[in-house]
C-alpha cells in the first residue's frame, strides 16, 4: 500500500479555502502567503551611526547623567551654566530594586549587586573623563600666556565658577582613581561592604548616598564636639588682617601669615569644624602635626575665598541646584543635615554677604568659622533683606 493524504482533510481545507477565494485555485496561491508571520524574525531596526562627541550638545539637567558630560561640555564650549559644575562632577543616580517587588531573593540581590555595580563603574568613568576634561580646560587656560595656574585664572576671572569647581573635584578625585580602580575590579559588588571603613579612598563620584550621610553626620559630630570644649577665637590683637588690599584670602602667603599667629587648639578648631583632618588623631586624643593642619587649612581657605569671590561676581546663588547648596555649605562648615532647601539658602547668602563686606581680608571668614550663627546676625540679615525689598 502506499502513503496517501487522507482524502476527508484534503476535501475540508479545499471546501473552506475555497469558500473565501472563489475565483482563486489552490496552486495559484504564493506559498509564502500561508507562512506564520509569528515565525518570521522581525526586521532589524536601522541603527543611526553616533556623532562625534566633539559635535553632541550639552544640556546640563539634573535628572539626567552622562559620565563624559564634562569633556562634552568643554569640547563644545557650552557657557549656559557659570555656577553649576557638569553632573558628572556628582554621583550617578543609584537606583535600587525594592524587596517586594522581587518574591525570588537570590535574583533580588543579584540586581542589588548588579546596581552597585553599575553605580562604580559610571563613577570611575566619570573621574576619567572629567581628568580628560580638566586637561582640556587648562591648555585652553594656559593658551592665554598665563600658564595653567588654575587659582590664579579664576581670581583673574578667566574661568567661571562651574569651571572652577570641576578643576577642583578633578584634582581631588584623580587622585584616588588607581587604589580605588583596584578596589573595584577585586570586590565589585561587594565594595559597599567596605566603603565604611575605608571613606578617604572613595573619589566624590563613587560615593552612595549613604556614605555621603555618614559623613555629613560624623562631620557635623566633630563641630558640635568642638564648639563645645571653649572658645578659641583669636583675640583683636593676635591676628593682623590686611586694611587696603581687597581679596587678599585668595593668596597662599597671606593665609599662611594668618595661620601662623594661631595657636595649636584654634588651628584644631578650624581644622575639626571643616573636617580636614583623620578622627584618627581625635580618637587618640592628638593634636595632628601643626604643618599638617596649616598646610590642609591653607588650600581649603583658599579654595573657600576663591569660590565665594566666583559666587559673588556671577550673582546667580539663587541657581545653584540642591546638591551643589549642600555642598556649599558643607565646605564651608554650616550643618546641612535635616535643614530645608530656604534656610540653606539663607545660610549661604548670609555667609557670602559678610565675605562681600570684608572684602576677603579673612576677618569675617575667621569669624564665621570660630563662632555659632548668632540671633542678632540673623536679625539685621532680615532687616536688611526687608529695607532693601520696600526700597
Amino acid at each position: 500500500m502506499t502513503a496517501r493524504w487522507p482524502s476527508s482533510c484534503l476535501q475540508t481545507g479545499s471546501s473552506v479555502f475555497t469558500s473565501r477565494y472563489e475565483s482563486t485555485q489552490l496552486a495559484a496561491i504564493p506559498r509564502r502567503s500561508i507562512i506564520r508571520h509569528y515565525a518570521q524574525p522581525p526586521p532589524r531596526p536601522t541603527q543611526q551611526r553616533p556623532a562625534k562627541q566633539d559635535q553632541a550638545v550639552v544640556r546640563i539637567d539634573e535628572k539626567g547623567y552622562a559620565a563624559n558630560s564634562a569633556l562634552i561640555w568643554i569640547r563644545s564650549g557650552a557657557k549656559s551654566n557659570p555656577v553649576n559644575p557638569p553632573r558628572s562632577t556628582l554621583p550617578p543616580p543609584l537606583v535600587l530594586s525594592e524587596r517586594k517587588d522581587i518574591p525570588n531573593f537570590f535574583y533580588y540581590w543579584f540586581k542589588i549587586g548588579s546596581a552597585y555595580g553599575t553605580f562604580y563603574k559610571e563613577g570611575v568613568k566619570a573621574v576619567w573623563y572629567n581628568n580628560k576634561a580638566g586637561r582640556a580646560l587648562r591648555e585652553r587656560i594656559s593658551k592665554d600666556g598665563a600658564g595653567d595656574d588654575a587659582p590664579a585664572a579664576a581670581v583673574q576671572g578667566r574661568i567661571s565658577r562651574s569651571e572652577w569647581q570641576l578643576l577642583a573635584r578633578n584634582t581631588h578625585d584623580i587622585g584616588k582613581l588607581p587604589l580605588f580602580g583596584v578596589l573595584v575590579l577585586l570586590f565589585g559588588e561587594w565594595l559597599p561592604l567596605l566603603v565604611p571603613f575605608m571613606p578617604g579612598v572613595v573619589p566624590g563620584t563613587c560615593r552612595i548616598p549613604k556614605q555621603v550621610g555618614g559623613m555629613r553626620e560624623k562631620a557635623e559630630e566633630r563641630r558640635r564636639i568642638t564648639f563645645r570644649m571653649g572658645n578659641f577665637e583669636p583675640e583683636q590683637a593676635q591676628i593682623k588682617y590686611a586694611e587696603v588690599k581687597t581679596w587678599p584670602m585668595t593668596e597662599t602667603a597671606y593665609i599662611n601669615g594668618l595661620l601662623q599667629a594661631m595657636r595649636d587648639d584654634q588651628l584644631h578648631h578650624l581644622s575639626s569644624s571643616l573636617t580636614l583632618h583623620s578622627r584618627l588623631w581625635d580618637r587618640v586624643q592628638l593634636y595632628p602635626l601643626r604643618f599638617l593642619m596649616t598646610r590642609s587649612l591653607t588650600k581649603h581657605l583658599q579654595y573657600l575665598a576663591i569660590d565665594d569671590r566666583l559666587l559673588l561676581h556671577s550673582g546667580r546663588t539663587s541657581t545653584l541646584t540642591t546638591a551643589e547648596l549642600e555642598r556649599a555649605c558643607e565646605e564651608r562648615g554650616l550643618d546641612v543635615l535635616g535643614r530645608p532647601e530656604p534656610y540653606l539658602r539663607d545660610n549661604l547668602s548670609w555667609w557670602l554677604k559678610r565675605q562681600q563686606d570684608d572684602e576677603g581680608r579673612g576677618r569675617a571668614m575667621m569669624s564665621m568659622l570660630f563662632r555659632r550663627l548668632a540671633m542678632r546676625d540673623w536679625v539685621r540679615l532680615h532687616l536688611d533683606a526687608n529695607r532693601d525689598s520696600q526700597a
